[in-house]
């Protein structure tokens, strides 16, 4: 290998593969990233993977010989950072498992891997995409409704739902359940499950305006855009069916209010028990927010728009999910209440549910002993040299 490249350019990609590369990864070759120069078309290809999630970039370089090696992605990334030349150069000493990094006044001579050690996942590309933009706000809107559970694996996964009317995605761990509009030039017919750490790890690489090409190869869902490509293993099992879900929920009363002031009322009461429930009391447009810790409690009042019904009544709620929900949304949102307590908040672009709690059990009073009182010393014995004392001056009276 004999390449020179602009350095901040490699050093963006290098990251970004990263992010991909994992540190705690069962494989050494895991943990690095494959570069391969190609000579004829004046590039290189870095690759990361960690079998779950796969990600190609192309940049652009001089190169005078095609060649591949693999290096810790972490430690070049490292390296990359502290230099301050404009170009970098790779090179590679003829036979060996060496190579030099070098630029400005800075040189590393650094051990490699070979090609054949790097689990390289080929993605063709697909042959029916769709448009997709706006990946950073559709993870933020849905991964929080998601969790890991072994028993049920769908848990995990983020639900892509390609429709007619553009894309839906939807979150679900057993106790609230999020629905996003995503891109509405994403149109089709087809449902997808996506691991939200995929998801979440795709969302870091890209902007809110990035457009990609996104297609299904194999058990891949590949997402490409000019020098960048990410694809992420799909999960297979049937996710519940969530608009049968949500068609079935009729509220007994909604509320207009604005997300900021849920989030802020929230936030104030639940800095007693930040893990714990909060109890929402509604008493019509008034919602009272209360929560208690083992050490104490508090309470803030929220003045709304009553919409419909008449709001009355109080139902707990898992601060965690809520505070997650009220993070994602923005804007004004109706606030419903279905049978059982159920919550539901519903702004332009996105659905919340979330089931109510039973009253968290009372803290254990505290019993604090009073000590008891030490007895009282029996008074100490005369001295013998005070009754030495006393029988000298009676001697000397008498």
């Amino acid at each position: 290998m004999n390449i020179t490249i602009n350095r901040a350019e490699l050093l963006s990609a290098v990251q970004k593969a990263s992010a991909i590369a994992s540190e705690d990864a069962p494989l050494e070759p895991l943990k690095g990233v494959l570069l391969e120069a190609d000579a004829a078309a004046g590039t290189l290809t870095l690759t990361a993977t960690n079998i779950e999630t796969s990600l190609e970039q192309k940049l652009a370089c001089t190169a005078g010989e095609d060649d591949a090696v693999v290096m810790n992605a972490k430690l070049l990334a490292g390296m990359l950072g502290l230099m301050s030349g404009e170009t970098a150069q790779l090179r590679r000493r003829l036979g060996t498992r060496l190579l030099t990094l070098s630029s400005g006044e800075t040189i590393y001579n650094w051990s490699i891997g070979e090609r054949g050690e790097f689990p390289k996942i080929e993605l063709p590309f697909p042959e029916d995409t769709v448009k997709l933009s706006g990946i950073p706000s559709m993870a933020r809107q849905t991964m929080f409704a998601t969790k890991e559970d072994k028993s049920n694996p769908l848990m995990r996964c983020v639900n892509l739902m390609f429709t007619q009317e553009g894309l839906k995605g939807v979150g679900y761990n057993g106790r609230c359940l999020v629905t996003a509009k995503g891109d509405d030039k994403s149109t089709g017919n087809i449902s997808l499950l996506l691991p939200a750490n995929s998801l979440e790890k795709l969302a870091g690489l890209c902007s809110e305006a990035d457009e990609f090409n996104v297609g299904v190869t194999g058990k891949f869902l590949v997402f490409q855009r000019p020098g960048l490509t990410f694809g992420a293993l799909l999960m297979e099992g049937d996710y519940m069916d969530t608009d049968r879900l949500m068609n079935n929920i009729r509220n007994q009363f909604t509320l207009l209010t604005d997300v900021a002031d849920l989030r802020r009322t929230l936030k104030t009461v639940a800095a007693v028990d930040p893990k714990g429930r909060v109890k929402l009391a509604f008493d019509g447009g008034r919602i009272t927010f209360f929560c208690k810790g083992e050490l104490g409690e508090a309470c803030q009042k929220l003045e709304t728009a009553p919409l419909t019904g008449t709001p009355q009544g109080g139902y707990w709620y898992q601060i965690p999910d809520l505070m997650a929900c009220l993070r994602s949304l923005s804007g004004t949102a109706t606030l419903g209440i279905a049978q059982a307590g159920m919550l539901d908040l519903s702004t332009e672009g996105a659905y919340y549910m979330q089931t109510a709690m039973r009253e968290p059990a009372a803290a254990p009073v505290v019993v604090r002993e009073t000590p008891k009182a030490k007895p009282e010393k029996a008074a100490k014995a005369k001295s013998p040299k005070a009754k030495s004392s006393k029988a000298k001056t009676a001697k000397k009276a008498a």
